[in-house]
């Protein structure tokens, strides 16, 4: 007879599990990534990017742009409106769907603001990222409030979001909350120096802002448009074939037909697609293009299914039936501006120096810099400040000059007095770069790792594009 077989050790049998890629989003390390700052910086990405999207919309309205920041930290609240547009319902919509990216800027290339495509998807996440279990953030336009909140689900332990909708009082322009957690309310409170500073600083590259901010119910800021019909390069103005290079044309072809698609409109056809590039809006201009590539009555798609010789061979025929744009077109902040903004800081009048420039890079693009410099008598430390399309921004970009040092080494080092005695702006703006996808940062360098003082001796503003 046989002995009876030994039982066999437990095994496991393992499933599969799903994780949730909003879990993923609204973590700490994937919105540092998103966004490019660590999360003490969120406080200031907050204001930048929704005081971007203010101003973009503003000037498509063809509006002079009016900006109001309230912070709280007893309330622990950001607050942000504009006269602008308005956001629409559907964009906010679009918001809440993590799957996707939902931008009007991504696809194109142009001297634009901002070209994250999901600064806002970023923020409304950032407080459940630092509180951990809840996050509330309100958006309000059109009448209606949307207030979106991020809770986590107790089986699943991953983040959930749902949309509550109310009616609201704002019917022009965008109103938007944040509801900073106070579990991270040092965060909020250790930003307000750099937060006022940056205030200052957009009024700086937009003399068409009206912009003020109350930091705990006290006024922090408030500067008058010294130019409401100054005008730049606007987001709603055509895009350059000549900002283009073969790939990124193929990638602005297929977001059109991929929305086509989405949407489910009829598919554009090629004529519909070069139409809305700079210099061809006439048709004899459009029919010229079609000749030389062969796609008279050519659907985009069916163009695009042809491969890169295709897009190439386009992209060239658009850029020989079209002229560059010349640098100065880009726009110009002025001297007349800069100006005021020095004396207003104590820059001696009579000190005041301007200089600008256009030029063209090797691949083409146009940029426009603007440097401007003051003595400040009664000023005891130098203030930097640096700037590119119009936007501050959160670090100096500047860290490198070439192969040399950083600009804030080269300015303490330059002449035979310290720059601490002298102020000094620049400012550069240029079209969307290959390297940088149009999308520019200006930053104001503060003094002692961002210390404020009553007291600031010199001014720059400077930027690269």
């Amino acid at each position: 007879m046989s002995e009876p077989r030994k039982r066999l050790a437990p095994t496991l049998e393992r499933v599969t599990f799903k994780t949730s890629r909003l879990a993923e989003f609204c973590g700490e390390k994937e919105l540092v990534a998103q966004t490019g700052h660590a999360k003490e910086d969120w406080p200031l990405v907050i204001f930048k990017e929704l005081t971007d999207n203010a101003l973009d919309a503003a000037e498509e309205a063809e509006i002079a742009p009016e900006v109001n920041v309230e912070v709280s930290t007893e309330h622990a609240e950001i607050v942000i409106t504009d006269n602008g547009s308005g956001i629409p319902a559907e964009t906010v919509e679009g918001v809440l769907d993590y799957t996707s990216r939902v931008s009007s800027r991504e696809a194109y290339v142009s001297p634009t603001r901002g070209a994250q495509g999901n600064a806002l998807k970023t923020i409304v996440a950032m407080p459940f990222a630092l509180d951990g279990a809840r996050g509330v953030t309100v958006i309000e336009a059109h009448g209606l409030a949307h207030r979106i909140v991020f809770e986590t689900d107790p089986v699943r332990r991953e983040p959930r979001v749902f949309r509550e909708i109310s009616s609201s009082l704002v019917q022009k322009g965008t109103r938007i909350t944040v509801h900073w957690p106070d579990s991270a309310c040092s965060v909020l409170e250790a930003a307000e120096d750099r937060f006022v500073q940056m205030a200052e600083d957009f009024t700086t590259f937009n003399p068409h802002l009206t912009l003020s901010a109350d930091w705990n119910d006290e006024r922090v800021v408030d500067v008058p448009a010294t130019d409401p019909d100054w005008r730049k390069w606007q987001a709603s103005d055509p895009t350059s074939a000549h900002w283009y290079d073969a790939e990124r044309f193929g990638q602005y072809m297929a977001a059109h037909i991929a929305r086509d698609e989405d949407q489910g409109a009829r598919g554009r056809t090629v004529r519909d697609f070069i139409s809305e590039l700079r210099g061809l809006a006439r048709s004899d201009k459009q029919k010229a293009v079609l000749i030389e590539v062969s796609a008279s009555g050519v659907s985009l798609a069916s163009f695009f299914a042809d491969g890169q010789p295709a897009v190439s061979s386009l992209l060239t025929a658009c850029q020989q039936h079209t002229k560059p744009v010349a640098p100065k077109d880009l726009g110009l902040i002025g001297v007349d501006h800069l100006l005021e903004d020095c004396l207003a800081v104590g820059g001696a009048e009579e000190s005041f120096k301007y200089r600008k420039q256009f030029g063209a890079t090797t691949d083409g693009l146009p940029y426009a810099v603007e440097v401007a410099f003051a003595f400040c008598p009664d000023r005891e430390v130098r203030r930097l400040i640096t700037g590119v399309n119009f936007s501050v921004g959160i670090r100096n970009p500047f860290r490198q000059l070439g192969f040399a040092e950083d600009l804030s080494s080269l300015l303490t080092t330059a002449g035979p007095e310290p720059m601490s005695q002298s102020s000094s702006f620049c400012i550069t703006r240029a079209p969307g770069s290959r390297e940088i996808d149009g999308q520019f940062t200006m930053v104001r360098q503060r003094d002692d790792q961002g210390s404020r003082r009553e007291g600031h001796q010199g001014l720059v503003y400077a930027a690269q594009a």
